[in-house]
């Protein structure tokens, strides 16, 4: 098994795109435990959904799937209870019945018509006693047995790692895109530079400053003196920024310009990594 992990590890640190990571360890998990589907359900506390996206039967189309959190699904039960279910026959009402009298199965797979539901196992991905999501697989040849639980116990928390830090990063992509069309609809021109003044960003607004002689990747990493040499004679009031970690303005002859500090802190040390730039001009 320790094989399978490190595979697994591998597989899924070459991806992580949220979609391909979700159909990238399905796959790789069905296979291994000898299941006909499997796949990973994204937890959403805000709406109380689980979400996921599965291959259809071409193999090549991705169907987007939206499940309920509640005692209707299999994987909504999964969420509330917390714990693994292996399931020998989910059309079976008696057997759900014993599990909860509210439980019902709801199918992720109503959208393959190639595939009928009998087995299923479903087990909740934690992290820090949080629910993170749901993996599901179905129909094992004889059904799913303890030694397939004690498998997914024990890849659970490796899934948990991967779907917390894939999530991060499409927070932190979702981020980046509301900052650009935020960045992008200023009436000012904004320049964001690192420490030896080369510029790392800036908007549309910039572009327009400069009579849209230069486009971004002209200007990308060049130094903010080259396409605005005037600035260079107020390099005192940058280093004073810099030496006081506070913003400072210049009044330029034909624009005011305002130097703000941007910090980071990494082991509970607060540095100065880049400058903003805000370039207030007279438009028209």
């Amino acid at each position: 098994m320790e094989d399978f992990i490190y595979q697994l590890a591998e597989e899924i640190l070459s991806d992580l795109r949220l979609d391909k990571m979700l159909i990238n360890i399905s796959e790789k998990i069905k296979n291994y435990i000898g299941a006909e589907r499997a796949s990973l359900f994204i937890y959403d506390q805000e709406h109380n959904t689980l979400n996921s996206v599965v291959i259809l039967a071409d193999s090549k189309t991705l169907k987007t799937v939206q499940i309920p959190v509640s005692k209707e699904s299999v994987a909504g039960y999964t969420v509330i209870s917390g714990r693994i279910l292996n399931i020998k026959d989910v059309h079976n009402f008696d057997e759900l019945y014993k599990i909860d009298r509210q439980l019902r199965y709801h199918s992720p797979w109503l959208y393959i018509p190639e595939v009928e539901t009998k087995s299923m196992i479903s087990v909740p991905i934690k992290k820090d006693e949080k629910i993170l999501g749901v993996f599901q697989a179905i129909n094992k040849k004889g059904g799913f047995t303890k030694e397939d639980e004690r498998k997914l116990k024990k890849l659970a928390p490796l899934i948990a790692i991967a779907l917390d830090r894939a999530l991060s990063l499409n927070q932190l992509e979702m981020l980046r895109i509301i900052e650009r069309t935020i960045l992008d609809n200023v009436m000012e021109g904004i320049a964001l530079v690192d420490l030896n003044y080369r510029i790392k960003e800036i908007n549309s607004s910039f572009i327009e400053m400069l009579g849209f002689r230069f486009s971004e990747d002209d200007m990308i990493n060049k130094s903010i003196f080259e396409f605005i040499p005037s600035l260079k004679d107020y390099e005192k009031n940058f280093d004073f920024v810099l030496d006081n970690n506070i913003s400072e303005e210049i009044p330029m002859e034909i624009m005011r310009v305002k130097i703000i500090p941007i910090n980071w802190e990494s082991m509970h040390k607060k540095d100065i990594k880049y400058l903003a730039l805000i370039f207030n001009f007279p438009r028209g």
